[in-house]
């Protein structure tokens, strides 16, 4: 009976250790881009907001530009009062959500990160870009970027505007609570 006892007692005091422990630091990575840009960081996490919108308002996507992540959904109200047919042929994310009228809209889920360019099939002009990621990201167009969170090992950082589109490097985190500074992406 003692060492039944004593067994317990060692597996109570490693679940309590365990519980105790504290999370590894996480770094932050900060750079520029020479085009004001999304940036983020390839760590495969997911799911952080789990419904955003874009509206259908004046013939116009509003935002025209999103950044979600991973396993988030996009709502499409229709604020018009005549029909959208929004669709994205991205490889990555792509989908059609037929017509529909004035509304609360459909909901369309993000599974793959990238870049998804959606439209209209009725309005030829209508443009929009949601950015999905799976990682710490910027969150929007900007020049200069600090990425917290950003656990260390070997990463790939992408950024993407419209000008030249979405590219990538490789880069290295350090360890701990650091600042790694990636200098200019080109």
């Amino acid at each position: 009976m003692r060492v039944w006892s004593l067994v317990v007692a060692v597996v109570w005091c490693c679940v309590i250790a365990r519980s105790l422990e504290v999370p590894a630091a996480a770094a932050t990575v900060v750079g520029a881009t020479l085009q004001p840009s999304v940036v983020w960081v390839s760590d495969g996490s997911t799911a952080s907001d789990p419904e955003s919108q874009v509206r259908n308002q004046n013939r116009q996507f509003v935002p025209g530009l999103i950044v979600i992540r991973a396993g988030d959904s996009v709502r499409f109200p229709n604020d018009d009062p005549f029909f959208h047919s929004i669709y994205s042929a991205s490889p990555n994310d792509p989908f059609d959500i037929g017509y529909y009228g004035f509304g609360p809209g459909k909901l369309v889920n993000f599974l793959q990160p990238g870049i998804v360019d959606v439209h209209c099939h009725i309005h030829a002009k209508m443009h929009g870009t949601i950015v999905v990621t799976d990682g710490p990201n910027s969150g929007g167009l900007g020049t200069h970027f600090a990425l917290q969170g950003v656990m260390s090992g070997a990463h790939r950082i992408y950024f993407w505007n419209e000008r030249d589109g979405l590219k990538s490097s490789a880069i290295s985190v350090p360890a701990g609570d650091a600042t790694e500074d990636v200098g200019t992406l080109r």
